[in-house]
């Protein structure tokens, strides 16, 4: 039986309540210490993103961000677009565990003249339930997002594979993944009702939960010395279903890029 978006949310919400109260009762259990210096991690710097102005765009937007890559004691983190969150497990072959993610995707009028009529989808805030496991150089991962601030932006779910390679100061990571959107995300972002039909132009199109993406990934990292780091990655993905099929998508192959050059404190 397919979920629906409450039970989702209810499910998202309990996740991150749960992984709270883990680390709560590991903290009552555990003797007191006081915080040290070495159980922080920290490394921030600017960074620049490129993303299709919005799902399906032909053009893309620039904008600014602070990358970081913040632990603390190898269970609580915060990095980049996942802004806090906490492991279950964390260690060289299994990280999960849960975190609230910032989306920044959106979808205004003024994005497109095309877009007049089909209403305003503003950027949002997801609840993340991930896994990920690593055997050698390949590292297979999942993880579901679900937006919680009711911005009709459904439940995105993710399966990537890749593989890394060390050379020097440098790593090298190269995978492919699917993306998987329920039905509010795909009525929201390729979806066409009868008044938006109607105010927009744009023929009737019905959408269902499904296949959203087939993506390659490509992620490179270089330790410049001991204090800082510059990375980059590149995403291709290839809309399908209804999301390739939809009035509304101009470009079916859609890039998002990341760089930046991280400082690390601690």
């Amino acid at each position: 039986m397919p979920l629906s978006l409450r039970a989702v949310s209810r499910f998202a919400f309990v996740l991150i309540l749960a992984l709270g109260a883990s680390s709560t009762a590991q903290a009552q259990t555990a003797p007191p210490a006081s915080a040290d210096a070495s159980d922080w991690s920290i490394a921030i710097g600017p960074a620049v993103y490129v993303s299709p102005k919005y799902p399906g765009a032909k053009s893309s937007f620039v904008f600014p961000w602070i990358d970081q890559e913040i632990e603390y004691k190898h269970r609580f983190f915060s990095k980049g677009m996942d802004f806090a969150g906490i492991y279950l497990a964390n260690d060289d072959t299994w990280q999960v565990g849960g975190n609230f993610q910032f989306d920044p995707t959106w979808r205004h009028a003024h994005d497109d003249a095309r877009l007049n009529g089909l209403g305003i989808v503003n950027a949002t805030v997801r609840a993340k339930a991930f896994a990920q496991y690593t055997v050698s150089f390949l590292t297979l991962s999942t993880d579901a997002e679900q937006d919680i601030l009711g911005n009709r932006q459904g439940l995105i779910a993710n399966a990537d594979v890749y593989a890394s390679a060390p050379v020097g100061r440098w790593l090298f990571s190269l995978g492919t993944g699917v993306s998987w959107t329920n039905g509010q995300y795909m009525r929201t972002f390729f979806g066409v009702d009868d008044g938006q039909s109607a105010r927009s132009g744009l023929p009737v199109f019905s959408t269902h939960a499904g296949l959203r993406d087939v993506h390659l990934n490509a992620i490179v990292t270089c330790k410049l010395d001991d204090r800082w780091t510059a990375n980059g990655s590149v995403t291709v993905a290839r809309l399908r279903g209804d999301a390739a099929d939809s009035p509304i998508t101009q470009r079916r192959q859609q890039t998002t890029a990341m760089a930046s050059l991280t400082y690390r404190f601690r």
